[in-house]
């Protein structure tokens, strides 16, 4: 039997789980595809691509996404392309909506169904790079034999979601090798610089939707999201990224009340909030080049309420 990846995949494998199965994410996959979706990792497999008229109304509902992913995608493919590593842009739907590809690898990208409008949702083409990271809304790495299908055994996959200005999975960016393990070597590097790319994206996306407002940071980059936070002329959070929500544990419902950002970070006691709390107050004395009375105002406190905050957190 010949699969659809152009691999032999015999009826006698169809009962044998893929080997090298990794741990974390790459398992809890395996199981899901194993047991909740039934799917024989021997069988071929095509990715369903959608029409011409199907995918020009995905890119519509997409546009934001693409017009700030792109230039971004752009930006690393340069930087992986010595690699042999291929860019790929997904909606939350997993279906790719752009690539950067070089042309020597155009056959095997079409081969694979590596193309704008194939759809790979985890449900059916089994683990995946695109399509578990948008099912988990958390960055994988998929090394030769960690695939769910025996077809795709020898791709390598870097992905990492990307998170709208609501923190939401908007899609996911993917770096795929077609040379197996080559890029295993300097996993750690590439997927490091693939968060980076994540982060910028969801940023854009942020600024984008509250352009004109001061937006913050609440501690360090770490992970595919940045915990930035926007707040109106009088200091009220008006949003929150994935991550800063998810550090200050952030519901719709209460941004949607427009609460003070640093009367919220100062009502709780732990190691994290004072933190955030001091992320936020350098990142506005920055925004106001060291000058503390237009701090002051862009947080909607007081300037001797800065200077109390300043001191009580040894920052003077």
């Amino acid at each position: 039997m010949r699969s659809a990846c152009g691999k032999d995949s015999g009826a006698h494998l169809s009962c044998r789980p893929p080997a090298g199965a990794g741990t974390g994410e790459v398992a809890k996959s395996w199981q899901r595809c194993a047991g909740s979706y039934q799917l024989d990792p021997a069988q071929g497999w095509r990715a369903e691509i959608l029409s011409g008229a199907e995918f020009r109304h995905i890119s519509g509902r997409s546009a934001t996404l693409l017009k700030m992913a792109v230039p971004e995608m752009r930006r690393l493919f340069t930087l992986v392309q010595g690699l042999n590593l291929m860019v790929l842009l997904a909606d939350s739907d997993a279906t790719i909506l752009a690539r950067s590809v070089d042309e020597t690898h155009l056959l095997t990208c079409r081969r694979l169904q590596l193309r704008e409008g194939a759809m790979w949702d985890e449900r059916v083409a089994g683990t995946n790079g695109i399509g578990t990271s948008v099912r988990d809304g958390c960055p994988i790495f998929l090394g030769e034999g960690e695939h769910w299908r025996f077809c795709f055994s020898l791709l390598a996959s870097y992905a990492a979601p990307i998170f709208d200005s609501q923190g939401r999975v908007a899609g996911a960016i993917n770096l795929a090798a077609l040379s197996g393990d080559s890029t295993r070597p300097v996993a750690s590097l590439v997927l490091e610089t693939l968060l980076q790319s994540a982060r910028r994206i969801e940023e854009r996306l942020f600024r984008e939707r509250y352009v004109g407002q001061r937006v913050l940071t609440l501690g360090p980059d770490e992970g595919c999201s940045a915990p930035l936070v926007s707040i109106n002329d009088d200091g009220q959070i008006t949003g929150a990224t994935h991550a800063a929500r998810s550090l200050a544990g952030w519901t719709d419902d209460m941004i949607q009340k427009h609460p003070n950002l640093l009367t919220k970070l100062e009502s709780s006691s732990e190691i994290s909030f004072q933190k955030a709390e001091e992320h936020v107050l350098r990142s506005a004395l920055a925004m106001s080049l060291g000058n503390a009375s237009a701090a002051a105002r862009s947080l909607g406190i007081s300037r001797a309420t800065l200077y109390r905050k300043l001191k009580s957190l040894g920052l003077t």
